[in-house]
């Protein structure tokens, strides 16, 4: 089967293969019974006298719940449409690592986990760990007996039974003792051991507890149990997803339009048709010398977590023209559809009936589109819903000649 569009409507050809069967493809609104050869003809007639016109009946009227939009002369602010990418704003990534080799014994969260500040992510076992607890709890005992030590002749000296050089010495053995507690404990937070060190995970010596120092979401976690990990590794990325970046880049001739605060609507291809509402926050200061673009940053707020970093996305700068609005016959973009190649619109001419209207299109500007020609103010269009339209369209032009 195969199709063709002539005076903008679709054509069918059937080609009849042997052994296979057909099956018609009804109208909305339509009952599938025998229609009169004489009845057929004259309905193929009229459509091919108005190819765009499509009619709905009632009650599948009511189950596509479509929403009008008049063609109005409006105040259109022009804009500026370049692509963009989505980024984690950097002060709220978070790159967990070991400070010291280990074996991991323990993995508590995955991708897709969201985590609060302080959770445990990954648990190791190191020996240095083990040996630098072991040398704090040698280095307290040293302290606990100089600290007796020191008591004991500092009262000697007060019966006068001893000498004051007994007692210097008995304080400088103190202060040696305390020293070794102190750099225990310091080598101790260099592998991720802060405190006493009397607090272990999972009551083992050797093992210390990787913990998140942000709140948000593991995006990526590339350790599991039993692997062996060095400093330098990463073991799992945090990102706090409430608030996003994204990254434009203007070209140098359009650079005048932009300012700090300026709203910017964004779109990514994951949700088609949405609108994501952000800020100019920063213009860079310097220009690519290749691209000859300036970087802009729009600050974007994320409710739900709905977007994610990589997106690729287009951004639109409202109000980017140094002069007034324009007075243009618009239409909402929904409204706007791609049909045989061309964009259109469905127009209401009566209650279930509608006719496509090719359109050209002009500034876009936010929720709004410029019309060319095709519309005239005051006409009525379908908005939301108009893809469905689309469909029925295509679907009783394929019944045609059933």
């Amino acid at each position: 089967m195969t199709f063709h569009r002539q005076a903008g409507s679709l054509r069918r050809t059937t080609l009849l293969v042997a052994g296979i069967g057909l099956v018609a493809t009804l109208p909305v609104g339509c009952t599938k019974k025998e229609t009169p050869p004489k009845e057929r003809e004259q309905h193929k007639e009229a459509r091919k006298e108005d190819p765009d016109h499509l009619e709905i009946g009632p009650e599948a009227l009511a189950t596509l719940r479509l929403t009008y939009s008049k063609a109005e002369v409006r105040d259109v602010e022009p804009s500026i449409e370049v692509p963009a990418e989505i980024v984690p704003v950097p002060d709220r990534r978070a790159t967990v690592g070991p400070r010291v080799a280990g074996r991991v014994v323990e993995v508590a969260v995955n991708a897709g986990d969201a985590v609060r500040k302080g959770a445990t992510l990954v648990v190791l076992a190191s020996e240095e760990v083990g040996r630098g607890r072991a040398d704090l709890i040698a280095a307290k005992a040293r302290k606990d007996v100089a600290s007796r030590a020191l008591k004991r002749q500092r009262q000697l000296l007060e019966d006068e039974v001893t000498s004051k050089r007994a007692v210097e010495e008995a304080e400088g053995a103190y202060q040696v003792a305390e020293a070794d507690v102190q750099a225990a404990l310091t080598r101790l937070a260099t592998f991720g051991v802060f405190g006493s060190g009397t607090q272990t995970a999972g009551g083992n010596p050797a093992r210390v507890a990787l913990t998140s120092p942000i709140a948000g979401t593991v995006v990526t976690r590339s350790v599991h149990v039993g692997q062996r990990v060095e400093p330098a590794a990463t073991v799992v990325d945090i990102v706090n997803l409430d608030e996003l970046w994204v990254l434009a880049a203007v070209y140098e001739r359009e650079m005048r339009f932009l300012r700090v605060g300026q709203k910017v609507q964004v779109e990514v291809r994951a949700f088609p048709g949405e609108v994501f509402a952000g800020t100019v926050s920063q213009i860079g200061g310097t220009l690519d010398e290749h691209t000859r673009s300036v970087r802009v940053r729009i600050a974007l707020t994320n409710p739900g977590h709905r977007l994610r970093p990589g997106m690729f996305a287009t951004a639109r700068v409202q109000g980017a023209h140094d002069h007034e609005p324009h007075h243009l016959l618009a239409i909402p973009w929904s409204a706007v559809q791609e049909v045989d190649g061309h964009r259109s619109a469905f127009v209401r001419v009566a209650s279930g009936v509608f006719e496509l209207r090719r359109v050209h299109t002009g500034e876009r500007a936010g929720d709004l589109v410029e019309v060319l020609n095709g519309l005239k103010a005051g006409d009525e269009v379908v908005a939301d819903g108009s893809f469905l339209l689309k469909s029925h369209l295509l679907k009783a032009t394929l019944g045609e000649e059933q």
